[in-house]
């Protein structure tokens, strides 16, 4: 038979253990915004935004317009670059315009010349109605070629300086091109001169290595 003492204290302890559960605030609804926040993951895709979808397929959409009108017919010469300098390379150069291209090197000449090519009076002698300019053309491409020093004479003045030369400067067909533009300019009317003349020029006086003299000037000539 069980002890009333035990029976009274075993009561005792039940009704201090609900009394302290009532005193225990409720975790659950302290909890409950954190629970809200922080919801549980879900397996499976979430479906894709419809904004998404529409940019997408507006991009799409301009992409293909774009590749429509800028194809080019998907030609070879428009999409292949090696294509485009092969049948440029088979075209034929257009011929330059030597009294343009002299215009252009003879800006070179107009610190000496001036722009009139009338030269400096007793310091550079003038291109217009010089003897020399209207005389052999191999001349004045020897001039331009290895420069020219010391006494000159021109339309009865003397001059006695230096030009430099240019054949280390400029290629054959520049220079033909000034001798051209200076030849048909300043008052002078004397026939073009081409590369080929500039050539031969330079390969027949390849060796000189100094400017020319007047007295050496007047005696050069092709294959003499």
């Amino acid at each position: 038979m069980p002890d009333p003492k035990d029976t009274q204290r075993s009561g005792e302890f039940r009704l201090n253990l609900e009394a302290a559960e009532r005193k225990t605030p409720d975790v659950i609804p302290l909890h409950r915004a954190v629970m809200r926040e922080m919801a549980e993951p879900r397996d499976g895709l979430e479906p894709v935004p419809v904004w998404l979808i529409l940019g997408f397929l507006t991009l799409a959409g301009w992409a293909g317009w774009y590749i429509a009108t800028n194809s080019g017919g998907f030609a070879a010469d428009q999409y292949n670059e090696k294509a485009l300098l092969a049948s440029k390379s088979a075209e034929a150069p257009e011929p330059v315009d030597p009294m343009v291209l002299g215009r252009r090197v003879y800006n070179n000449c107009v610190t000496c010349h001036q722009q009139d090519g009338g030269g400096v009076a007793g310091a550079y002698p003038p291109l217009g109605g010089s003897e020399i300019v209207a005389g052999a053309p191999e001349q004045l491409a020897a001039i331009l070629l290895h420069g020219l020093n010391g006494p000159l004479r021109v339309k009865g003045a003397d001059y006695n300086g230096e030009m430099p030369e240019w054949g280390s400067k400029l290629k054959d067909e520049q220079i033909a091109a000034v001798i051209t533009y200076i030849r048909a300019s300043f008052g002078n009317n004397a026939p073009p001169v081409g590369a080929d003349l500039v050539k031969q020029v330079r390969e027949a006086a390849a060796a000189r290595s100094r400017p020319w003299t007047e007295a050496e000037l007047r005696q050069f000539r092709l294959g003499g």
